[in-house]
């Protein structure tokens, strides 16, 4: 290792230590599986505290240039011989459950509000109560019915209401979690032949995940207020599709709201082409202004929607629960199918549900969230729109994200990874595309931070966009 560290010259030490390290596995013709430096080594030979080279390392390991094994150090793993979606994993894993891996980070990527704005004493009172019932405790602790509590169920009839979605308690299905309703949807689809699935682009990427496992995946693009409907069309009408996947409301990354007339026509060419549709509806309850924005379930006539929500963002991230609704000529089949991918669900969670949901408090606590997030969202926007180098694509009126284009002379991986030195955790927008190729997109989360780390957080961003090779020369955005 030839270079040297400067100091005093604007460039953070930890930057410049990641640089040398990075080309020197490069260059150096190091073979794979061959003991790197050690941390103690990198600390003594440049002058730089162990912290600083620790989190170096961590960020190479997540590159892909190094792997570690504990006792023994880091070892060589070529990143550049990684494909894209190599690349991508050790980033998703690290905000894995939407929770940041590294302590003492500015957290602009979690997908879940933090431990702080839940009712924690309402919580307790509730479980105190449910537990003091010996009998029906016990009851509560084997297996349920494989559709769900029938007296949870029934509670949420009559909360599905608000939503304009009129549905029986037969016809609700209660999984764990909004993953494994995607599973016992894309199975009880069949999987011979292979289904085709259509999905955003960009999306959720744990839906592509979990879809693309028993499915074929056909893509298309997003716009500001729901797909194309004349380009949706010619697909139909060039290749059988069988479901799509759509959050119809602030969407995960975007934030983008479908508009009332795409939500219909969407729903006239499930009927015309006989196709279904999932629809995510877990950010809904996340509005910023005084009315609710409908559903697509709320309008479907002919039953081609099935209607997933999920209680882990507006409950607690721990509850691990969704709800299901299909039509009904589902419902049998994928009760059936529930049986064989996730016994039981657990009872001391949904009767903890229903009972939140009887007494007025969901509503209580989304209030007190919509006020929190809606206020977050008009600071961060603020700021944002000062930055020079990017720009906020959409600004949603709900919902816990930004999509942020950065200058298209600035790649979106690389600035990742300067922000994860830096202290920022963030996503990079290839993760959310089916090609991996928009490079120059990042996700910004706005639940977790404080207003003090947003500001920090965006003077790091601001800082690196600065000192990006080529942004001088560059011509900004508008």
């Amino acid at each position: 290792m030839k270079t040297k560290i400067i100091r005093d010259t604007g460039h953070k030490i930890s930057m410049q230590l990641y640089e040398i390290l990075k080309e020197d596995i490069l260059q150096n013709h190091w073979k794979e599986n061959s003991k790197f430096y050690s941390i103690r080594q990198v600390s003594i030979k440049f002058k730089v505290n162990l912290n600083t080279v620790l989190k170096v390392f961590q960020t190479l390991e997540e590159e892909g240039y190094l792997y570690s094994i504990k006792g023994k150090g880091c070892f060589i793993k070529k990143g550049y011989h990684l494909d894209v979606n190599e690349r991508m994993t050790p980033i998703l894993n690290t905000f894995r459950f939407g929770q940041n891996t590294r302590e003492q980070e500015i957290n602009f990527s979690n997908g879940a509000p933090p431990k702080e704005y839940f009712p924690i004493e309402a919580y307790r009172n509730i479980l105190t109560e449910i537990l003091s019932d010996v009998e029906g405790s016990k009851n509560l602790l084997g297996y349920q019915n494989i559709q769900g509590l029938e007296s949870l169920r029934q509670e949420l009839v009559r909360f599905m209401k608000q939503y304009g979605i009129s549905v029986s308690k037969d016809n609700i299905i209660i999984c764990s979690g909004t993953q494994n309703a995607l599973q016992l949807i894309s199975t009880s689809l069949g999987t011979l032949p292979r289904k085709t699935v259509l999905l955003s682009n960009p999306t959720y990427q744990n839906a592509v995940h979990i879809l693309e496992s028993s499915c074929n995946i056909e893509n298309i693009d997003l716009q500001s207020d729901g797909w194309d409907m004349r380009n949706l069309e010619e697909i139909l009408q060039s290749k059988k599709i069988h479901l799509v996947y759509v959050m119809t409301n602030f969407q995960n990354p975007t934030g983008i709201s479908w508009s009332i007339s795409k939500k219909k026509k969407l729903l006239e060419f499930a009927s015309k082409y006989d196709f279904y549709i999932i629809e995510d509806d877990c950010f809904a309850d996340f509005y910023y202004e005084k009315k609710r924005t409908k559903p697509m379930k709320a309008l479907d006539k002919e039953g081609r929607v099935l209607y997933l929500k999920t209680f882990s963002k507006v409950v607690m991230p721990g509850i691990g629960l969704a709800m299901l609704i299909p039509p009904k000529n589902f419902v049998e089949k994928c009760s059936i199918h529930k049986y064989f991918i996730d016994t039981t669900t657990s009872g001391i969670h949904q009767k903890f549900l229903e009972l939140f949901l009887k007494r007025g408090l969901l509503e209580q606590h989304l209030d007190q969230l919509r006020e929190i997030l809606g206020k977050r969202m008009k600071y961060m926007v603020e700021i944002l729109q000062k930055i020079p180098h990017l720009r906020i694509l959409h600004i949603p009126k709900g919902g816990f994200f930004l999509w942020i284009e950065l200058a298209n002379y600035i790649d979106g991986e690389k600035f990742y990874y300067k922000c994860r030195l830096r202290g920022l955790s963030i996503l990079p927008g290839f993760i959310f595309y089916s090609d991996k190729k928009n490079s120059c997109k990042i996700r910004i989360s706005i639940v977790s931070s404080s207003f003090e780390e947003m500001k920090a957080g965006f003077q790091i961003i601001q800082d690196i966009l600065e000192h990006c090779e080529g942004v001088n020369n560059e011509i900004r955005l508008p």
